[in-house]
């Protein structure tokens, strides 16, 4: 029974951990609407695979050096530029409406957008905390007793599949829904998305300013 939980309370962990609004959710959610599903896919598969190894890095490696306040710090600036340099490239495209094109490579390309998922959740060292948090708060309900490396591998792997659900979910949402979405709303969409962007990107700056000044 108590391994049951620890599988359904993991998994749900990780899916309430998605949802929230991000760079990746906004890359997913701009390539499913403009009818690259694959695409969309590669960019939450990029992403978990930063958040895997930052859970890996959390549970097996360096964690005592990453959670030094100054060094995510500088992921968070790292993280901040990257936002600004993709929100100011997704809003020329929605500006140049006669010349968009759904079809750019920086949309449909499987490695490129991999790599832009990866990108945006390895700016996020955060990550380590959530991972460690997940394992106290288990460990709190009484799901396990002692945190073993295969009950650590098992917690990486149900947490995953409950991170990469709901982007995946969200993906198939969006484009289904595509065929009913105009053109120039999917304009106003990328545009609204690079804006979005621009203001995680000054949150993240602003972040890092503050813990490094």
């Amino acid at each position: 029974m108590k391994f049951t939980l620890l599988i359904v309370v993991t998994y749900i962990m990780g899916f309430l951990t998605a949802i929230p609004v991000g760079a990746v959710q906004i890359e997913v959610a701009r390539r499913a609407v403009t009818g690259h599903l694959r695409s969309a896919m590669s960019v939450a598969l990029g992403s978990l695979s930063a958040d895997l190894l930052y859970g890996v890095v959390a549970f097996f490696g360096i964690t005592p050096f990453l959670r030094e306040k100054k060094v995510m710090a500088i992921f968070w600036l790292a993280g901040g530029v990257l936002l600004i340099v993709l929100g100011i490239s997704v809003i020329r495209q929605g500006l140049q409406y006669h010349s968009f094109n759904p079809d750019s490579i920086h949309l449909r390309h499987k490695g490129v957008s991999f790599a832009t998922g990866f990108s945006l959740s390895l700016t996020n060292p955060m990550m380590i905390l959530w991972w460690l948090l997940g394992e106290r708060i288990i460990e709190d309900l009484g799901l396990i007793s002692v945190f073993t490396p295969k009950v650590r591998v098992l917690f990486l792997v149900v947490g995953g599949l409950g991170m990469i659900s709901y982007p995946g979910l969200l993906a198939g949402t969006l484009y289904w829904i595509k065929r009913f979405v105009s053109p120039s709303i999917i304009m106003r969409v990328t545009i609204a998305s690079g804006f979005l962007l621009l203001l995680l990107a000054i949150y993240f700056i602003g972040r890092s300013l503050v813990t490094l000044i």
